[in-house]
């Protein structure tokens, strides 16, 4: 898996070519927040950039996805969320999902950090058990990109 830190060091030298375009916020710094291993999935954070929010995910190497630019399920218990594969030769196969982009509506790196928390929070909770009658399977929950930020800000998902 790889590492955070690998992740920033790649991800800040990007920033440092991007510096000055529309799109980049200054006032915002590339961060990584709650980058962990999930069992059966492989690494998964929120990536913070000037210029973008992005849900990242590195595959377990093992994983059969499709190639480079197309879109692969990440499924967590909270639902499934649909990401864009990359390849790079520094950080090798991953997967990422917009969650905002661009930046310019974060004043500051603590509220992007809040948003990223709050984006953690939801795709990495447990859902509660449904009760439904025996005669009906449940229907699992895929909250799309959209459905995660209405229920992040208090509407229905």
């Amino acid at each position: 898996m790889l590492t955070g830190e690998a992740i920033l060091a790649y991800y800040r030298a990007v920033a440092e070519r991007m510096a000055g375009l529309p799109v980049y916020n200054p006032a915002l710094a590339v961060e990584l927040r709650g980058w962990r291993e999930v069992a059966g999935v492989g690494g998964v954070g929120v990536l913070i950039t000037p210029w973008c929010m992005n849900l990242f995910w590195q595959p377990l190497a093992e994983a059969e996805l499709p190639g480079k630019g197309e879109q692969a399920l990440l499924s967590l218990p909270s639902g499934d969320y649909e990401c864009t594969l990359h390849e790079d030769p520094t950080l090798g196969r991953f997967a990422s999902a917009s969650l905002c982009s661009p930046m310019q509506d974060f004043a500051d790196q603590a509220g992007a950090q809040a948003m990223a928390d709050e984006a953690l929070r939801l795709v990495f909770a447990e859902p509660a058990p449904v009760l439904e009658p025996a005669h009906e399977p449940a229907t699992p929950v895929n909250l799309g990109r959209r459905a995660l930020f209405r229920r992040a800000l208090g509407g229905a998902p």
